[in-house]
């Protein structure tokens, strides 16, 4: 009997202490960091599940303790893809909730009044999918760091990976048409692209930019469809991807399709259901890897997102945000409580963070780049597998290889 009561004494000991931690936690002062996506704008589709990964992921912190003692509390708002609406919330973010940093952006047309008040207040701002900023070549104590593509006229891997996809699958000589979003930070893709693949040997037969809100697609399908090219490159989102998948086929092109990981896997697929083919013409690429790598790490990202709630599939755009979230994760470590503006920055600016695979390879900044090099890999639609698999290793990207200065 005494043993009985000597056990029940242990574990109301165990309980008081473990609810007194988690009261303490919830009392403790938190950090405060903004998160800046479209959620309701057009661009929804791939910015609302990157905003998603990054939350859960600091909800998955929130529940083992915090950081350093303290909570974080992530402040998430919509831009709309619209530059003033993005420009009040950013003010919103950095006067009112005092956060100090805002993750994400949306549409590079948002990003501008959103990075000159940034830089104004001492702000850091980690861009997700695309960002602006040349971050590649900066000084101490700038503002911009990024963990997707970057859209600079100077400095935009996502062009050379581009290219370097083509490479992979087609022999030089071959003939390319070209599309992509009619946006500031498209044009910058297709033109780049446009350029590295005719210095690596290719002919581009067709370019051109498409409104992203377009519903009659016609004027550039009709194009791509009588020019026959052997290969066609697409820099556009789900919006635009599913209706040129399926009025291309009708139309007889079949030929190789390249669109970047703008497009979410589980929205591609969709799309190939609707084929009449196999839709093995389709390659889909970018810096992260798909969930039909069956990474461990993506295993653990789905079961917090069924612990933590979700709206959208796991995809590359969640495992970019859950990566994202652990990058701030281990710089809020680095700078300690009390944690400044400043001191964030400076602690970024050390960052070394292992992906565990999401990547091909880790995501490192110093003061004077807040890029790092990069790592990307293609992927081409399986239809026995019902998957998309490897259609070409993981390759390096450094600043010098793809620099325009």
């Amino acid at each position: 009997m005494k043993k009985k009561r000597s056990m029940v004494f242990i574990v109301s000991v165990f309980l008081s202490l473990f609810f007194l931690s988690n009261n303490n936690l919830l009392a403790a002062d938190p950090y405060v960091i903004g998160y800046l996506t479209d959620i309701t704008g057009h661009a929804r589709a791939n910015y609302a599940p990157e905003s998603e990964g990054f939350r859960v992921y600091m909800d998955l912190v929130n529940a083992k303790g915090g950081i350093n003692g303290h909570p974080v509390k992530v402040v998430i708002e919509d831009g709309k893809s619209d530059p003033s609406k993005s420009a009040a919330v950013a003010k919103k973010l950095i006067i009112e909730d005092k956060v100090l940093a805002i993750c994400g952006l949306g549409f590079s047309r948002s990003q501008p009044p959103v990075n000159a008040l940034a830089k104004k207040e001492g702000v850091a701002v980690v861009s997700g999918y695309t960002g602006i900023e040349a971050v590649q070549d900066t000084k101490p104590g700038s503002i911009g760091f990024a963990t997707g593509y970057i859209m600079h006229p100077n400095f935009h891997p996502g062009a050379y990976a581009s290219a370097r996809f083509l490479q992979a699958i087609k022999p030089k000589g071959s003939t390319l048409a070209i599309t992509g979003y009619a946006t500031p930070g498209a044009r910058v893709w297709t033109n780049l692209t446009e350029k590295w693949v005719k210095e690596m040997g290719y002919k581009v037969v067709y370019r051109d930019d498409i409104p992203p809100r377009s519903v009659d697609l016609s004027p550039w399908i009709n194009k791509v469809a009588k020019l026959n090219s052997d290969s066609y490159i697409s820099i556009v989102g789900t919006a635009l991807v599913l209706p040129q998948l399926t009025g291309l086929e009708k139309m007889g092109y079949t030929k190789d399709m390249i669109f970047p990981d703008f497009t979410p896997e589980g929205d591609l697929l969709k799309g190939i259901k609707r084929l009449i083919g196999n839709g093995e013409w389709i390659i889909w690429g970018g810096r992260y890897a798909t969930v039909y790598d069956k990474l461990p790490e993506m295993k653990r990202i789905s079961e917090a997102m069924k612990k933590f709630g979700h709206q959208y599939p796991l995809s590359a755009r969640t495992c970019h945000g859950w990566t994202m979230g652990r990058l701030l994760e281990q710089a809020l470590m680095k700078a300690g409580w009390p944690c400044s503006r400043a001191g964030l920055i400076a602690a970024l600016e050390k960052a070394d963070l292992d992906t565990k695979g999401l990547t091909g390879g880790p995501i490192q900044f110093t003061p004077t780049d807040h890029y790092g090099p990069t790592w990307w890999r293609a992927y081409r639609w399986n239809a026995s597998k019902k998957a998309l698999v490897p259609a070409m290793d993981w390759f390096k990207i450094e600043a010098k290889t793809v620099s325009n200065k």
